[in-house]
């Protein structure tokens, strides 16, 4: 679980750090959350709840240090995937 947790959160900061005005980062961040939502689908239910609830924590603390609102957008829509109930 730990894996997946690595893997997902670098690549939605990687993604939020290089985010810019245009909104091909939108479908960059629904294909991340696709395969995240595949990848938790084999895990026991809380395990998902485990790791969706640790991403979101940590996304929520890091979208306060963004002050870029493109930035903050990638790292809020991710954490509104994570919050969703299953």
């Amino acid at each position: 679980m730990n894996g997946l947790y690595g893997r997902y959160h670098g690549q939605i900061l990687t993604l939020a750090r290089n985010a810019s005005a245009g909104g091909a980062w939108e479908s960059r961040l629904r294909e991340i959350l696709a395969a995240f939502d595949d990848d938790c689908r084999v895990l026991p239910r809380l395990g998902r709840y485990v790791l969706r609830n640790e991403l979101a924590n940590q996304i929520e603390h890091e979208l306060l240090r963004f002050s870029d609102p493109k930035k903050g957008a990638v790292l809020a829509l991710a954490l509104k995937h994570f919050d969703q109930a299953e």
